[in-house]
């Protein structure tokens, strides 16, 4: 399945798309907006492409511009919990000359759509750290509330940060598809 959106697709992750991926995700400034530590490399990245595929709770996709066909990242739900119908969501626009552009405020709609529209789940949440707040940003503007914190619950250059609990519930995205 593919979602089109004005500037990307969302596509389903191919094996070939490992070396792309291991060529953006391992920039430093990258690296600190996700949960990754450890360097990873081309066998790494195609383990994980594989086990995605064959994770029945999980759907990932690579983040490509429409009119470029370029790779700049992934998106997906994961941990999808199909009895209470919710899913934690996730993003990462991996290639840093992309940034700012509108390409995960269009991305994080079009999995919001997915997950409401087609999968019927009633709540998507995520996780992300109190620095990134661009992402938050991009959040709220789509729709997701703060729920709550982990304090300081992730270590980066010497200091520890909160990490920032979010949610969209079916009614909150359903209020605002009407209103758009």
């Amino acid at each position: 399945m593919r979602l089109m959106g004005e500037k990307v697709i969302l596509r389903p992750i191919e094996v070939e798309d490992a070396e792309r991926f291991v060529e953006i995700i391992n920039d430093e400034e990258v690296r600190q907006y996700l949960a990754l530590v450890l360097p990873i490399n081309k066998y790494m990245e195609e383990n994980w492409i594989k086990n995605e595929a064959n994770n029945f709770n999980t759907i990932t996709f690579g983040i490509e511009l429409k009119d470029e066909k370029i790779l700049i990242g992934s998106t997906g739900l994961m941990n999808i919990d199909w009895i209470n119908r919710q899913a934690e969501f996730g993003i990462g626009i991996f290639d840093k000359n992309h940034w700012g552009k509108g390409y995960g405020t269009e991305s994080t709609k079009l999995i919001l759509k997915y997950a409401f529209e087609y999968l019927n789940l009633n709540r998507v949440y995520l996780k992300t750290y109190e620095y990134n707040k661009r992402a938050i940003k991009v959040y709220e503007k789509c729709g997701f509330m703060v729920e709550g914190k982990e304090r300081q619950g992730k270590y980066l250059k010497g200091k520890f940060w909160d990490l920032i609990r979010m949610a969209i519930l079916a009614e909150d995205y359903w209020r605002n598809f009407e209103n758009q």
